[in-house]
C-alpha cells in the first residue's frame, strides 16, 4: 500500500512538473508576441493609410477586448476546463496573427484587433488560473514567481526579435513568427494532463453559495478589483507617458528609451523566482504586495528628480523587481483566499475589471498634463499607487486582526 501511495506520488509529481514547464513556455510566447507586435502595429497601420483617429481606435479596441475577455475567459474556464479553452484561445490567436497581414480593410483591422485584446487576457486567465489550482499554500508564490519570470523574459526578446525580423523582412513577417509561437504553444497544452478535477470540465454546477458567502465574494471582488484598477492604472501612465517624459524632458534618443524597458523586463526575469520563493517562506503575501508598490514609488521618484542615466536605469530595475513582488504576490495572494470553485470566475472579473484603469487613466493623466506640466501625470501615477498600498494594508490589518481573535 504505502509502495502504491509512494508511485502515485511520484506520478502526480511528474506530470506537475510537465505543466508547470508547459505553462512558462506559454506564459513566454504570450507576452513574447506582444511586445513583438506592439512596437510595429503603429507603422503596419500607416500602410493603410488609416487617420491618427482611426489608429487611436484600433488601439483601444485592444483593450476593450482584454475588459470584456477577462469574466468571459473565467466563466468559460469553469464550464469546459482548462485544456479546451487553452487550446481555444490558442487557435484563436494563430487565426488571428494569420489574418492580420491580409487584412484589406479597417472594419476587419478592428474585428481582429478586438479578438486580439480577447486573446490576450483570456492566455493572462488561463495561466494565473491554472497555476494557482496546480499550486498549494507551500509552493504557490514559487510556481507564479516562475510565471512572472517568463512574463519578463518575454519583454525582453519580443521587441529584440522584431527589430532584428523587420531589419531583413517585411512587416508582416512579425505577425507569422507569432502564429508559429502560437503553434508551439498550442502543442504544450495538447500534451499537459490535469489530475485534478477542478480542471476539467464541471460534470455539475458548483455547490449552491449561502448569502452570506456571496457577499463575502462581492466583497473580496470589489477590493481586490479596486486594487488591481489602481495598479494598473499607473502602469498604463508609466507605458503611455514615459517616452514622452524621456523624449522631451530627459532629452534621451530612442535607443536609450529602450534600453530602460528592457531593464525593467530583465529585472522581472531575475527576480519573480526568487520573490515567489520569499513568498511561500513568509507567508505574507499582502505584505510583498505593499513592498513592491513602495518599490515601484521609488521607480517613479527617482526618474522624476533625478535625470542622470544611471540613477533613472537604477530606478527602471528597482521598479522592475516591484512589479514582480506586487504582481506574482497579488495572484498569490487571490489563489489562497478565493476558494477553488469560484477561483477562475473571479480571477477573470479582476483582471477584467482593472482594464478599465488602462483605458481611462491616461485619458485623465493625458488632460493633467495638457492643463499643468510633463510631470503631472507621474505624480498622479504616485497618488495611485499610494492609494492601492493603503488599502492592501487595511486587508492586512483586517486579516491578521481576525485571526488573532480568540474562539469564543
Amino acid at each position: 500500500m504505502q509502495d502504491q501511495r509512494e508511485v502515485s506520488r511520484l506520478v502526480r509529481h511528474l506530470y506537475l512538473n510537465r505543466n508547470i514547464a508547459c505553462m512558462i513556455v506559454i506564459s513566454l510566447i504570450a507576452n513574447m508576441s506582444g511586445s513583438m507586435i506592439l512596437p510595429l502595429f503603429a507603422i503596419y497601420v500607416e500602410q493603410f493609410g488609416i487617420s491618427v483617429l482611426g489608429m487611436s481606435i484600433l488601439f483601444s479596441l485592444f483593450y476593450v477586448g482584454r475588459f470584456l475577455g477577462g469574466g468571459l475567459a473565467g466563466r468559460i474556464y469553469e464550464k469546459i476546463g482548462a485544456k479546451c479553452l487553452g487550446l481555444s484561445l490558442l487557435i484563436a490567436e494563430i487565426a488571428c496573427m494569420l489574418l492580420f497581414p491580409i487584412a484589406t480593410s479597417f472594419i476587419i483591422l478592428s474585428i481582429l484587433r478586438l479578438l486580439q485584446g480577447l486573446v490576450a487576457i483570456g492566455l493572462t486567465v488561463f495561466v494565473r488560473v491554472t497555476i494557482n489550482h496546480m499550486s498549494t499554500l507551500e509552493n504557490r508564490g514559487t510556481l507564479n514567481g516562475y510565471i512572472g519570470s517568463s512574463e519578463g523574459a518575454g519583454m525582453i526578446l519580443g521587441p529584440l526579435m522584431s527589430g532584428a525580423i523587420v531589419s531583413y523582412f517585411s512587416l508582416s513577417i512579425p505577425f507569422y513568427f507569432v502564429a508559429i509561437f502560437s503553434c508551439i504553444s498550442f502543442v504544450a497544452v495538447s500534451r499537459m494532463t490535469f489530475l485534478r478535477s477542478p480542471l476539467k470540465p464541471q460534470e455539475q454546477h458548483s455547490p449552491h453559495l449561502e448569502p452570506k458567502g456571496k457577499t463575502m465574494l462581492t466583497k473580496q471582488l470589489l477590493v481586490y478589483s479596486t486594487v488591481h484598477f489602481l495598479e494598473m492604472s499607473a502602469f498604463a501612465i508609466f507605458l503611455t507617458y514615459f517616452s514622452i517624459y524621456a523624449t522631451y524632458k530627459l532629452h534621451w534618443s530612442p535607443a536609450e528609451i529602450s534600453l530602460a524597458f528592457t531593464i525593467i523586463g530583465i529585472s522581472t526575469f531575475i527576480s519573480a523566482p526568487f520573490i515567489g520563493k520569499l513568498s511561500d517562506l513568509l507567508k505574507d503575501r499582502l505584505m510583498l504586495c505593499i513592498l513592491g508598490l513602495l518599490l515601484i514609488m521609488v521607480e517613479i521618484i527617482l526618474f522624476l528628480w533625478f535625470a542622470e542615466p544611471w540613477i533613472v536605469y537604477l530606478g527602471m530595475f528597482i521598479g522592475g523587481i516591484g512589479g514582480a513582488s506586487y504582481l506574482d504576490s497579488f495572484y498569490s495572494q487571490l489563489g489562497d483566499v478565493i476558494p477553488e470553485e469560484n477561483r477562475s470566475s473571479f480571477i477573470g472579473n479582476v483582471v477584467s475589471l482593472s482594464e478599465l484603469g488602462a483605458i481611462v487613466s491616461p485619458i485623465i493623466a493625458g488632460a493633467l498634463m495638457e492643463r499643468f506640466s510633463i510631470n503631472t501625470p507621474f505624480y498622479y501615477n504616485l497618488i495611485l499607487v499610494l492609494i492601492a498600498m493603503v488599502i492592501q494594508y487595511v486587508i492586512r490589518f483586517k486579516s491578521k486582526s481576525i485571526r488573532k481573535r480568540p474562539i469564543a
